[in-house]
This record gives C-alpha cells, structure tokens and sequence, in this order.
C-alpha cells in the first residue's frame, strides 16, 4: 500500500464537494450553461438534464450565519433548511436559472414556500412526492412527474422529447456506474479513499454539471488505479445520515485510523447502487425507478424492514466495525430512523454510534470525544 498522498483528480473532485459554488461550475454558468437548483433524493434529475440543465444540489454548506434566514422560519426549523434560505437570501444561489423543491420535509419545503415571495427568484414548481408505495399512490407519481415536465419545458422553452429522456437516463446511469467503481475500491481490506474524500466525491456529482463529473471521474479512478490503494484501516466505519454534507463533521470520524469506507447516504450508494432501466418508454424507466426501484429513504412509509437490511447488508459488503449515524437538531424522521437502527443494530451485534448535531459543526470537542471513545471501543473488540 502506497503512503496517502494527494492526486490531482482527487482534490479537483473533493473541492467540487466541499463548495457547491465551485469554480467548475461558475465556469459552466460563465459560458452560458443552464443550472437548476433541487433538493435530493427525490427530484428526477434525469428530467431537468433532459431540459438541456444541470441539476445541482441545494445546501448551505458555506453558510456563517442564519441571521437573515431567522426572520422566515419559526426557532424549532432545523439549520439545513434556515443556513440554505440564509445562502439564497445573501446571493449566493442567483446563478440558478430554475428551482424544484419537493415535500421532502416539512422544515425543507419552507424554502420554497418563502423563496417565491421574492421578486425574479428562480423557483418554478414545487412537487408533491408520495410517501407510501401503492398503485394509486404511484399513479399520483406519474401525474405530479407529467406536471415536472409540463413546468420545465413552459420555463425553458423546450420540449422534453423521449429521445432526450432516454439520453439523460444514459448519462446519469454512467455516472452510477463510475460511483459503483468507486464503492467496489473500498471494499478490500486496503481501500483507496478516505471517507471525507469518499463522500466529498460523491457530492461533487450533484454539484457539477453530469458530463463534466464524469469525465472527472474517470480521469480518478484511472489515477487511483495507476497508484493502488492508499490507506489500511484500523477500523472501518460505515456513516448513515441525512444532509451529511458538511467536510468539517466528516474530518471529526477520522480518528486512530479509523476511516469511514461506505455510507448510506442519499447522494452515496444509495444514489449509486440501482441503475435505471435504459430499455422501453425511458418516462416509465424514471417513474419506476424514483418511485419503487431506487434505495428506500426514510421518508417513505412502510419501508422500514427494507431500509434496515440495506444497512446490515452494507455492514457486511464493506466489513464494517460499526455504523455511525449523525441527525440534526429539529429532524424528527431521522430521529426515528435512528431507534430503528439502534434496535436492529443491536439485534446483529453491530456497534452504533448515534450523533445529533448541528448543519455547521458546532460542538466539535463534544463529537470529537465521543467518536474517539467509540474508536476505542471498536479497536478493543477487535483484540478481545
């Protein structure tokens, strides 16, 4: 195993997801390139890409403050939701040259609700995405992504031919497998990323225009081949959370050698693992995959045996010590996501370490300590 040194193709796609303003994409946006602001896992990019857009991922990763996001939202919203309001109204996300949001939560839709009651703001529609599987809920689906489309071509001006679907479906599916590339690296027990790196990574890819990430990424995973593995952990830890998107929280896992491997995340494998299907009417292909073939998230009821053996199942692909789960403040469904797992965890006997934190990383020395003694903890089982 080589000594961890820095790859050029590496940092290019770390930086891309550390910052969502990143400077390959305000060069798309300089020479003209469309962009659409949407939140994930729900929103078919597939049909904004078809509009001739890039979809990028809504967050406030750089925010210093929510004194401006206050006035907007009641004290119990959670800081995703109020540090992005906070980006939008300082100008940050003015580039944007659309918005979809979705009943994702009822703390997130919020933005949406608040963004239109700007003069000129982006946000062009607002879909309701169903949070039970069922025939009559998925012909409710298909309504609500005909309206996506309807929406998109009226703010555009284009049409969004079947051709085109089924050429962004091929594009987005590439990118799923160049991240399944990635993932198969992290499995051996010498791996080729670190977890900041690894999920950095990922986010790049719903922070830059499609064709651009891939091409960056196989530019990486050619390099990380040519140089082999980089790192032998101590411990592996399998990360889980939502809106795990800040680089300074992931800096706090890596400890004594310990390194996150894998995740469940929605921009991670669970973005990656299922390709869409490139045969037939491509419309269906996308109705099919948001609505039933994609990684259940936890806002989907009734799917919680199935989101529970995905885990225990990634547990066992990436030979995981331990999971850790991270929620905000104010997040009540991953708070109950987190008693799920806790119990079913604990029924495999597999370690757990349960976070509740901040969208900014506040209280580092507190996570801090409580990571390293799981750490510690990790490593003794291992010598007992």
């Amino acid at each position: 195993m080589n000594t961890l040194k820095q790859l050029p193709e590496l940092t290019a796609l770390v930086e891309a997801g550390k910052n969502p303003f990143n400077q390959v994409l305000m060069n798309y946006v300089d020479q003209g390139g469309k962009t659409v602001g949407f939140m994930y896992q729900d929103t078919p990019e597939e049909i904004i890409t078809a509009a001739g857009a890039a979809p990028i991922y809504l967050r406030g990763t750089t925010s210093e403050g929510t004194e401006m996001a206050e006035a907007f939202f009641r004290q119990l919203t959670c800081n995703y939701t109020k540090h992005t309001y906070n980006e939008i109204l300082d100008g940050k996300w003015d580039f944007l040259d659309g918005a979809v949001l979705y009943n994702l939560c009822d703390h997130s839709r919020r933005i949406y609700d608040n963004w239109k009651t700007i003069p000129g703001n982006p946000a062009y529609h607002f879909m309701y995405v169903p949070k039970k599987r069922s025939e009559l809920s998925k012909d409710f689906y298909r309504e609500e992504i005909n309206k996506l489309i309807k929406a998109t071509e009226e703010h555009f001006g284009v049409e969004i031919t079947k051709e085109k679907l089924a050429e962004a479906i091929k594009l987005h599916n590439e990118t799923r497998r160049l991240q399944q590339e990635i993932y198969e690296m992290q499995k051996g027990e010498e791996v080729y990323l670190t977890g900041l790196e690894l999920l950095m990574v990922m986010l790049a890819g719903v922070s830059l225009p499609r064709p651009e990430y891939n091409k960056m990424m196989k530019d990486l995973i050619a390099a990380l081949k040519a140089n082999g593995p980089r790192i032998k952990p101590k411990v592996r830890l399998l990360y889980t959370g939502g809106h795990a998107d800040n680089p300074e929280f992931f800096e706090l896992l890596q400890q004594n050698d310990a390194h996150v491997v894998s995740d469940n995340t929605g921009f991670g494998t669970r973005a990656a693992d299922v390709l869409i299907c490139e045969d037939g009417d491509p419309l269906e292909a996308i109705i099919n995959y948001y609505f039933e073939e994609k990684p259940a998230a936890t806002r989907q009821m009734g799917t919680q045996v199935e989101r529970m053996e995905r885990l225990l199942d990634l547990v066992k692909q990436y030979k995981a010590d331990g999971v850790v789960a991270s929620r905000l403040y104010m997040c009540d469904l991953w708070a109950f996501e987190h008693f799920l797992m806790r119990k079913r965890l604990h029924e495999n006997n597999v370690p757990f370490l349960e976070l509740e934190v901040d969208y900014t990383p506040e209280g580092q020395g507190q996570i801090k300590t409580r990571v390293q003694a799981f750490v510690e903890s990790l490593a003794d089982r291992q010598t007992a």
